[in-house]
């Protein structure tokens, strides 16, 4: 049975890193049960916690094998990249050496133990067979409810080692059930950390985000509160049937796909969906939140995916400042002699609706499948329908949160339905002359 001291992880964190833990992180880093849950509210401070645990550990019990999962890749490497600078920073005192590689996963060794990060799908079924001494599941709510007992649990059998889940609540699912069951007491201990808990975080941020935030919206983000779906345009269930954990794991293939753009600067981001029919629906193989920089670096990335990604359509919010960009974006299509076919989409409240209720069908029938990418997943979630003091239905984010990943998911079904024939003539191109003439 693998048993680890938490004060001696408290005092060590002290001395290397000069870190303190706040009074909840305290609660939550004392507590050895071998299963651990906690429902985080936003900026609580869960990845420094969990970065200095993990580095900790690594150094006090060398041989350890620690495993960092979240649903994708990139998001477990957050954790991953931030445990790895504590232990840089560890090494260039005490000489110890850090061996770091990135591919095909990220991984380090240090005194004999042994970290990697894996991301929920394809990665974390490939570790079927190994064991490890601590599993950290980071925005377990977004995992593949299958991922937890038949894929994390069994690496543990050998070592009885700990199973570490953290997530920001996702509706009532399979995070909700682990929740439920550490209440209950035994193996098994849960616990709630609102945002409040974190005494970093200022009242007035708080009474700022609560007059932004619907009650609803607030109650999850930041009380870390399990809720219902009540005022959804995408339910829970609906959400959860659509998702395919494979897609987290798409790479492009000579194949045409279509995509929705969503123009975004300062409030919002520039967001991109790809689709890519297979399997008789459309799968989100590509997902990105475009970093805030200039509409010319912008631009020049969006032909770096479209290139890549073989696009072959793309559908654009051309409200406001969206139908010079389309006509900027067109005129670097013909530059870069990208051949495509490219629609503005002009947003009143009956062409939105329109557009949200053809995405909402498609989920309902089974047309549609996406990657467990938890910022899209988090806006499907927040997306609601509301009335209007004249009677109109209102579609959009709940209070302030984003929804820009929604509308591209959006608007890339809506290329999907309007170019898919007329690119493809009956069908996809799937030839190897077809597909040197797109090139051409």
């Amino acid at each position: 049975m693998w048993r680890y001291c938490p004060q001696e992880v408290l005092r060590s964190a002290e001395e290397w890193w000069g870190w303190r833990p706040h009074p909840a992180q305290r609660e939550w880093m004392l507590d050895t049960h071998p299963v651990k849950v906690a429902a985080c509210g936003r900026r609580w401070g869960k990845t420094e916690s969990l970065a200095v645990e993990t580095a900790a550990l690594a150094l006090l019990y060398p041989g350890c094998k620690q495993v960092i999962v979240a649903p994708t890749l990139d998001q477990a490497s957050i954790l991953f990249g931030r445990t790895a600078e504590l232990l840089q920073a560890f090494s260039e005192k005490s000489g110890d050496r850090v061996c770091m590689r990135t591919a095909p996963y990220p991984r380090l060794r240090i005194r004999e133990s042994e970290i990697v990060a894996r991301s929920g799908y394809r990665q974390a079924r490939s570790l079927r067979g190994r064991s490890a001494h601590r599993i950290v599941a980071d925005e377990a709510a977004y995992l593949d409810a299958e991922v937890i007992p038949q894929v994390l649990m069994p690496m543990l059998a050998d070592t009885e080692g700990q199973l570490v889940l953290l997530s920001t609540p996702f509706g009532r699912n399979h995070f909700w059930e682990w929740f439920v069951r550490g209440q209950s007491g035994g193996a098994c201990r849960s616990f709630r950390f609102p945002t409040a808990s974190n005494p970093r975080i200022s009242p007035q941020f708080l009474q700022m985000q609560k007059q932004l935030l619907t009650e609803r919206q607030f109650a999850i983000e930041y009380e870390a509160q399990f809720v219902d779906d009540a005022g959804a345009v995408f339910p829970q269930q609906l959400i959860e049937a659509c998702v395919d954990a494979a897609l987290s794991e798409s790479r492009p293939m000579p194949v045409p796909t279509v995509a929705g753009l969503d123009w975004g600067r300062y409030q919002d981001y520039t967001a991109l969906v790809i689709l890519r029919e297979a399997q008789g629906k459309m799968q989100a193989v590509y997902v990105e939140r475009l970093p805030t920089a200039s509409w010319q670096m912008q631009i020049e990335r969006l032909l770096q995916r479209f290139s890549e990604w073989w696009v072959r359509a793309v559908c654009f919010d051309a409200t406001g400042i969206g139908d010079p960009l389309g006509e900027s974006l067109q005129t670097h299509l013909s530059e870069h002699r990208l051949r495509m076919q490219v629609e503005p989409v002009h947003f009143t409240a009956s062409s939105k609706r329109a557009l949200i209720e053809s995405l909402a069908l498609a989920m309902e029938r089974g047309r549609l499948a996406i990657p467990p990418h938890p910022d899209l997943l988090r806006e499907l979630h927040a997306f609601s329908a509301s009335h209007t003091a004249s009677g109109h239905v209102r579609l959009q984010a709940r209070g302030s949160e984003h929804d820009d990943l929604v509308i591209a998911l959006a608007l890339a079904y809506h290329a999907s339905e309007r170019f898919s024939p007329c690119i493809a003539g009956k069908g996809w191109l799937t030839s190897g002359k077809q597909r040197e003439s797109m090139n051409a």
